[in-house]
């Protein structure tokens, strides 16, 4: 099987004070993240707000039409986004065992 590397640009929103190195290290944090995704991702979206209690970081992922939203609180922006790569790769996984394991089938 050849897998075809996917490249998709996530759109980043930003609240609060948020530098320009917090916003690429979230970004590769999420892209390592996506490399666990068990079919095409269509769509992503980075939301960096350290202007929450806590810096917190949310993700938004579509994957072939099944959405995964994850968040993350941390004492930086950098802990948030270690913390979210962690828990955006665990539901991908988790995702890709339910698709491998196919519909429930029905009892008659």
């Amino acid at each position: 099987m050849t897998r075809i590397e996917q490249v998709i640009t996530p759109q980043v929103h930003t609240h609060g004070r948020v530098g320009g190195w917090a916003r690429e290290y979230a970004v590769s944090k999420l892209e390592a993240a996506l490399q666990h995704a068990p079919g095409r991702v269509h769509r992503t979206s980075l939301t960096l707000d350290s202007a929450a209690p806590g810096n917190r970081v949310d993700a938004h992922v579509d994957v072939d039409g099944t959405a995964v939203h994850v968040h993350a609180v941390g004492e930086t922006l950098q802990e948030a986004a270690d913390l979210l790569q962690e828990r955006l790769r665990s539901r991908l996984r988790r995702l890709r065992r339910t698709h491998h394991q196919g519909p429930v089938p029905s009892e008659s």
